[in-house]
């Protein structure tokens, strides 16, 4: 193969998928990966980035379609940083996403294992939450609010959004429209001033609406909250101050201006829900999520220890699914610990409970294979996965449940424990309908030598 420049122009068949949902077209073995292009198809590319193992390049022309490519729903589609496959029909992207998975457990894995397609639900219109920044036209003047451009923080301006309902259609219109009105500034990242930073929004039974400010007050206010008020049913209002120069979107805390906290329903109980608490974003895949959590851990007649447990959403869901079972909830942020205990009360269930406020590898190391007590160990990471020392750790567990949102760690974190460990059950959720994102539920059970 001839060194490959950015800039030259392939006229290739695509080889295969990639783990980010991307065509690879193979140059002998060296993979070129080309975003929005479909494994089968023949088509022309511009290379844009190269290195010593791979590069990628951008699609030119579809010379060749795949049968699986379809018409986009979405005008911005290819503009914005969301949304990968929704140019490829609703049962490859499923295919896709399981050989991805499929790929990576084998490859950084070493477990080859049967791998089911993903369970799916709604394939539009799914995501309860969004996160917008503002921006504003230097030509126009007109403010904005947008998803970042891929690998960018350039916005890319948008009046609504696919994978949301009608209610975040209505809450653009009415946001754009009230800050134009009022000649409200935006955050500027070269600069640092100016106010507006982003919107982020929730929709479960009403709507919560958080105000991301370069400030301590916002001006018009109780104008917004009236025009909020006038399309949604007891909207809640909050702002959160963040001034600082980062990429993080909410600032240390939230302030109520409107509205009152109310509780939503979240599967198998209601909540109150803060602005800056985890909630996975597809309430059916959700509560499939939960059932299937319960099921695997349905026959084990031992304590069950829960890392990374937030605020106890699911711990609650898991407790009230299996009435005769202890959980032991381990979080290091003392906030999202006294709200679990709460909940727990309110439930119910604190007699069968335990929270405690720990690091997960503290923990790990100091009590969770204490006195020979059967166990089973529930994990659900953040994307990085989970910490080396949690997995060196989990040595007196007879059962481990790992819920991942990144194939990737997943398959990492099965090979460090694969000496004790062995991979039992493996199902795909398809929780990002029109993106390369899966949520997968893993099931590990000791070794017989081991004990």
């Amino acid at each position: 193969m001839e060194r490959l420049l950015v800039g030259d122009v392939l006229q290739a068949v695509v080889a295969d998928s990639g783990a980010g949902g991307e065509g690879v077209v193979k140059l002998d073995s060296y993979p070129v990966f080309v975003p929005f292009a479909i494994k089968g198809e023949e088509v022309r590319v511009r290379v844009t980035f190269v290195k010593k193992d791979y590069a990628f390049a951008t699609l030119l022309e579809v010379v060749k379609p795949s049968p699986y490519r379809v018409k986009p729903v979405c005008t911005y589609f290819g503009k914005c940083g969301g949304c990968d496959l929704m140019h490829v029909c609703a049962d490859e992207q499923l295919r896709i996403k399981r050989d991805a998975l499929k790929n990576a457990l084998l490859r950084i894995g070493g477990a080859d294992i049967d791998v089911p397609l993903p369970l799916r639900e709604k394939e539009l219109g799914y995501r309860n939450k969004l996160s917008l920044p503002f921006a504003k036209n230097e030509r126009s003047g007109n403010i904005s609010l947008g998803f970042y451009e891929k690998r960018t923080h350039k916005v890319v301006p948008i009046k609504w959004c696919a994978l949301n309902g009608q209610w975040a259609a209505e809450l653009i219109e009415i946001v754009t429209g009230w800050a134009n009105e009022f000649g409200l500034s935006v955050y500027s990242e070269r600069t640092r001033d100016g106010l507006l930073r982003h919107i982020v929004a929730r929709m479960l039974d009403t709507l919560c609406v958080t105000v991301v400010i370069n400030g301590k007050e916002l001006p018009a206010a109780e104008e917004l909250v009236r025009r909020l008020r006038s399309k949604f049913d007891d909207p809640t209002v909050y702002i959160s101050e963040n001034t600082k120069d980062t990429n993080v979107i909410m600032g240390d805390s939230v302030r109520l201006i409107a509205g009152e906290s109310a509780p939503q329903r979240l599967g198998a109980f209601s909540a109150e829900v803060s602005p800056q608490s985890f909630l996975q974003v597809n309430n059916e895949i959700r509560d499939r999520i939960y059932d299937a959590v319960a099921q695997q851990l349905g026959d084990f007649d031992g304590d069950i220890v829960e890392l990374y447990s937030g605020v106890g959403l699911l711990t609650a869901q898991l407790a009230l699914r299996l009435p005769r079972t202890r959980i032991v909830s381990v979080e290091i942020e003392p906030a999202a610990t006294a709200d679990a205990a709460r909940l727990m009360d309110r439930l119910g269930i604190c007699e069968r409970v335990q929270i405690v406020t720990n690091d997960a590898v503290r923990y790990m190391e100091t009590y969770a294979n204490e006195n020979g007590a059967r166990r089973a160990l529930l994990l659900d990471p953040p994307r990085k996965g989970c910490d080396r020392a949690v997995l060196d750790a989990a040595v007196g567990f007879e059962r481990i449940v790992y819920i991942s949102c990144n194939p990737a760690t997943l398959a990492r974190d099965i090979k460090l424990l694969s000496p004790r460990y062995a991979l039992r059950y493996v199902q795909p959720f398809d929780m990002f309908p029109q993106t390369s994102a899966l949520e997968t539920l893993a099931v590990l059970e000791r070794r017989e030598e081991i004990l």
